[in-house]
């Protein structure tokens, strides 16, 4: 029983309790409570309100993975891709099918260098949360379809666009067979320029067993090294160890 169906059942027994005593204004912020709860579930990840949504690792590891969403990107990957081969760093990549069928090559060149390929939905749509389960499904599908063709691996990680899940999430990622993922850190890295504060931001909210969200898709290549340059350092100063995210969870 999920978090979501708790708050269902104690907030059908308040509203009973208060039809009967005719509290109608009480009757009304149980109303709006739920509500409020609802909002908070799908935009929160950590809540887990609607299902098993892994948002950390061992906290007794003093250890890291490091995540990037939205790719593969021919104009970034690339050198990303470059500096982790040279860091020896494995990450985790949460792609993007419909990027993944124009970008065959970037992804393959991901898995054969030890990173994880993820399952980020086939067309990222910021509609996603509002899809059916069977549609849903598909594009889950889809996109564990052009993965396996393009990489040779099978995704076992489904992480939703933005972040968004409501209980249509976990019914069709269990169909499908992913386990959903969210992250423990937020980078910003689309909306903040500067590769120092977003380095800062990290480090500020750093903990063992972190998952660091981060992007290689639509952002620019030499910023997107600088940040992951500074960061690695930054974690390595400070004693910690970055892992691929199913290592770190295993």
């Amino acid at each position: 029983m999920t978090r979501f169906h708790i708050a269902l059942i104690v907030t059908a027994l308040l509203g009973a309790a208060l039809v009967v005593s005719g509290n109608s204004i009480w009757l009304g912020a149980v109303a709006v409570g739920l509500v409020i709860l609802v909002g908070l579930g799908v935009a929160i990840p950590h809540l887990s309100f609607f299902g098993p949504y892994v948002c950390k690792g061992d906290h007794a590891r003093r250890c890291v993975a490091l995540t990037f969403d939205d790719g593969p990107d021919a104009n970034s990957t690339p050198a990303l891709l470059d500096l982790l081969h040279e860091e020896k760093i494995e990450a985790t990549f949460f792609c993007i099918g419909a990027k993944v069928a124009r970008e065959r090559e970037l992804a393959a060149r991901m898995a054969r260098e030890g990173h994880l390929l993820g399952n980020h939905t086939f067309s990222h749509s910021y509609a996603t949360n509002f899809f059916s389960v069977a549609r849903l499904q598909d594009e889950l599908t889809r996109t564990q379809a052009v993965i396996h063709e393009a990489a040779g691996v099978v995704a076992r990680h489904f992480r939703p666009p933005v972040g968004l899940s409501n209980p249509r999430t976990f019914r069709a990622a269990r169909a499908v067979g992913l386990q959903v993922i969210g992250w423990s850190v937020r980078s910003l890295d689309t909306r903040i320029p500067e590769p120092e504060r977003i380095v800062a931001r990290i480090v500020q909210r750093l903990k063992p067993g972190a998952i660091i969200l981060l992007h290689d898709g639509n952002l620019p290549a030499e910023r997107l090294v600088v940040t992951v340059k500074l960061l690695l350092a930054s974690l390595r100063a400070r004693g910690y160890e970055v892992v691929r995210l199913d290592r770190m969870l295993s």
